[in-house]
């Protein structure tokens, strides 16, 4: 990663806190392939794992590298009844001697962290069952790359190509592969290539998903969108 990975310094995991209805809409996609035993790479303070936690998974692995985030992590995730397991590892460090393969794996903002990103894809088709499913989300369109994509310690945006080819690459099938969040380019242009913004505050985020988060949800039910602020894709290891 290009932050330090046993400590994290940064901002974006304290306003996405705030991001209810988006991590929703979100959860709502990737619902229909969560089940079994599941592995949340790079849970962070566990913002997307108390929706996991409410799905037809059965067990729960926590993987997070940042130390400084475990204490969060863990007491938000200790309000399920569910088993959850937190581990304290890198990608990279858990595929080396992790148990039986997964049924489902989520990694939700984290592959751009991630500077083999190929390697990566690989190391999670490894990590799942025949069948089992990788929900995963990035940034998209490497034009809005600007001051936010820096800070956060990003090494990429995606474009839809790129991480198709990635799929393929690692020997996924594609079964979902869509832009997400059409009026975010805006809003992250303004942020990151206009006003050059550092960090952000709780304010607009959660303004933001108030606001905007449940009309766009609305709109993208009907319509595919030509582009948006990231990408969603559902692979799924062949048996």
């Amino acid at each position: 990663m290009k932050a330090v990975e046993d400590f994290y310094e940064g901002s974006e995991l304290e306003g996405l806190r705030f991001a209810t209805n988006y991590y929703r809409w979100l959860y709502e996609e990737f619902r229909p392939y969560l089940r079994g035993r599941c592995l949340e790479i790079g849970a962070g303070t566990g913002t997307f794992s108390k929706f996991l936690l409410s799905s037809s998974v059965e067990t729960l692995w926590c993987l997070e590298p940042a130390a400084n985030l475990l204490p969060l992590l863990r007491s938000e995730v200790s309000k399920s009844g569910k088993p959850v397991k937190v581990i304290q590892a890198t990608l990279a460090q858990f595929v080396a001697s992790a148990p039986e393969p997964f049924d489902c794996l989520v990694c939700v903002n984290v592959l751009e962290h991630i500077e083999k990103d190929e390697e990566a894809m690989r190391q999670m088709h490894d990590l799942l069952k025949g069948g089992g499913h990788l929900c995963l989300f990035v940034p998209a369109l490497p034009w809005l790359y600007g001051s936010l994509d820096v800070q956060f310690g990003h090494y990429r945006r995606y474009t839809k190509r790129r991480l198709e080819e990635l799929a393929r690459q690692a020997g996924f099938a594609i079964e979902k592969l869509r832009f997400f969040n059409l009026l975010g380019v805006i809003t992250w242009f303004l942020m990151g290539k206009i006003l050059r913004w550092r960090t952000w505050s709780a304010t607009p985020v959660a303004a933001y998903d108030r606001l905007i988060i449940p009309f766009l949800r609305r709109l993208e039910q009907h319509f595919s969108p030509p582009l948006g602020q990231s990408l969603l894709m559902v692979v799924r290891r062949e048996p």
